[in-house]
């Protein structure tokens, strides 16, 4: 008789364990991939839209594609061709970061001629750089050092620097120096 009492408890029961293993199993995986779906769906027409929006804005996208080419073509050629300025640009970078400095700006000048070599008449470029940067007492004379005695004809200019929060902020000026300017 017992039972009797405990058989439809046990049926709830394991029905209610069967849900469950079916909602964690199937129901909530499923419903997670398809909620996944129609978000990847409305993140897609989003796209499209803006697409279209592009387009119409635009136009013709191989037109528009050509222009940005030929802009990036006219930049480059208002670079010079060699790249020693943009060599030494990166060096001194490398130079900072190995010496914890920060460099706030760096700005080069235009390119002069200094004098003419007699013997095989090649003339000697300068250019000047401008450097603003923040360090400490130490960083700042190990990263000057090392700008200095490095592998190019350098002159230091012009130094100022003034006491900032717990940092020296600094400005150098200085050249170098070519055989031949960039093309």
């Amino acid at each position: 008789m017992n039972n009797e009492k405990f058989l439809p408890v046990i049926t709830i029961f394991v029905c209610c364990v069967i849900a469950f293993i079916f909602t964690i199993t199937i129901y909530s995986p499923l419903k997670n991939a398809i909620s996944s779906m129609q978000l990847q769906a409305r993140r897609l027409q989003a796209v499209e839209s803006d697409l279209d929006k592009f387009k119409k804005s635009h136009g013709d996208i191989e037109k528009f594609f050509n222009l940005t080419e030929n802009r990036l073509v006219e930049a480059r050629e208002f670079l010079p061709a060699e790249s020693s300025q943009d060599d030494f640009v990166a060096e001194l970078y490398k130079i900072a970061e190995k010496n914890n400095v920060f460099i706030n700006s760096v700005q080069i000048g235009e390119i002069q001629a200094v004098e003419q070599n007699s013997e095989n008449n090649k003339n000697f470029f300068r250019q000047s750089i401008n450097v603003k940067f923040d360090a400490d007492y130490i960083s700042t004379l190990k990263f000057l050092r090392e700008i200095l005695n490095g592998n190019r004809l350098i002159t230091l200019d012009n130094i100022s620097l003034e006491s900032g929060e717990n940092v020296l902020n600094g400005n150098i000026e200085i050249s170098i120096f070519n055989l031949a300017a960039p093309s």
